[in-house]
């Protein structure tokens, strides 16, 4: 049986797409942090545009990067409040779904894997580390306000066969956190004393 509440979050995320701006549209964007990788790697779902080009290889080619230059929120994990680069690639997002007795998962699906995310995911994947991810949405018409967020993913699996990589990622230990997150002490609630 479903969960009411899961209609209601459809509902209100049809809605909110609705009435967004005609013609702007959401670009969905993914960031890996992992010790292996060195820095964030980070990707936008879209075309992009021209943002730079790679170091000259032994034969003097360089190669066009495309992808967007998108601002991080202020409390960002590294680069807070920076713009940054987000590198252009194709790739599916399936939000996490409320489902009782289960922890909530992002679904990433890529067909045809393009090679900065391969070498951004395969060593990471193979540490056996854990992958952390932030999924940020925006629109192409702010490219400095973060208007979706989920932060606190880890990667729990991937399945790869020779045309798909499907990772899963969810909340580290979701269902043994305190809620609000919070830590009470008999100073701040003397009622806990009694």
């Amino acid at each position: 049986m479903s969960d009411p509440r899961d209609d209601l979050y459809t509902e209100a995320l049809e809605e909110a797409y609705a009435s967004a701006p005609a013609g702007v549209d959401a670009l969905d964007t993914l960031e890996f942090r992992h010790p292996a990788l060195g820095e964030p790697r980070r990707f936008v779902l879209d075309h992009g545009e021209k943002i730079g080009e790679s170091e000259a290889d032994a034969r003097g080619h360089t190669q066009d990067i495309y992808g967007r230059m998108l601002r991080l929120e202020a409390d960002a994990p590294e680069d807070g409040g920076d713009l940054v680069m987000f590198i252009a690639t194709a790739f599916e997002v399936r939000r996490p779904a409320s489902e009782q007795n289960r922890p909530p998962e992002l679904a990433i699906l890529l067909d045809n894997v393009p090679g900065d995310l391969m070498a951004a995911l395969g060593p990471a994947a193979a540490s056996g580390e854990p992958v952390e991810v932030v999924y940020r949405e925006y629109l192409a018409d702010d490219p400095d306000t973060v208007h979706y967020m989920l932060r606190g993913l880890m990667l729990k699996r991937v399945a790869v066969t020779q045309l798909r990589i499907e990772g899963r990622f969810g909340f580290g230990d979701l269902f043994n956190r305190s809620f609000p997150n919070a830590v009470y002490s008999i100073e701040e609630s003397p009622s806990l004393g009694s």
